[in-house]
């Protein structure tokens, strides 16, 4: 599948990031896909909506493919770009590569668009929808 990584920031290795086994602990890679999302839906315009009318997104499910350990100290690339745009949803793929441009990880995640004050999934804001198509397709 060929993504094309709309969102990119840089992350250095904090030296408590790593782990008893010297290496950075795997929940971190989280916190950067994390990171870089945020960048991502601010990009889209999914924060605007969320603070203006209460309809933002909430994270169904993430992945991360762990291919090499990460150590302190390095300056990371995570990237992140979506790939399908549902009803409701819409998935964002990631990678992380370190300094060598070596592909340290890889993962996903699905978001859905929800109505905070009613409770529940609504569709993709046509805004929102155009600014992910934009992204996805220039």
């Amino acid at each position: 599948m060929e993504v094309r990584f709309a969102q990119r920031i840089e992350v250095p290795v904090a030296w408590g990031e790593q782990d008893l086994f010297g290496h950075v602990n795997n929940i971190v890679y989280f916190r950067w896909f994390e990171s870089v999302r945020m960048h991502f839906l601010e990009r889209i315009g999914a924060l605007r909506s969320h603070a203006e009318q209460g309809v933002g997104v909430i994270l169904a499910t993430t992945t991360c493919d762990f291919q090499r350990p990460v150590h302190w100290p390095q300056r990371l690339t995570v990237e992140t770009g979506p790939t399908h745009i549902g009803n409701t949803s819409f998935t964002l793929a990631y990678r992380i590569t370190d300094e060598a441009g070596l592909t340290v990880a890889e993962g996903t995640s699905v978001q859905v668009m929800y109505d905070y004050n009613a409770g529940h999934k609504v569709p993709i804001p046509a805004p929102i929808r155009a600014a992910i198509t934009a992204l996805q397709h220039p």
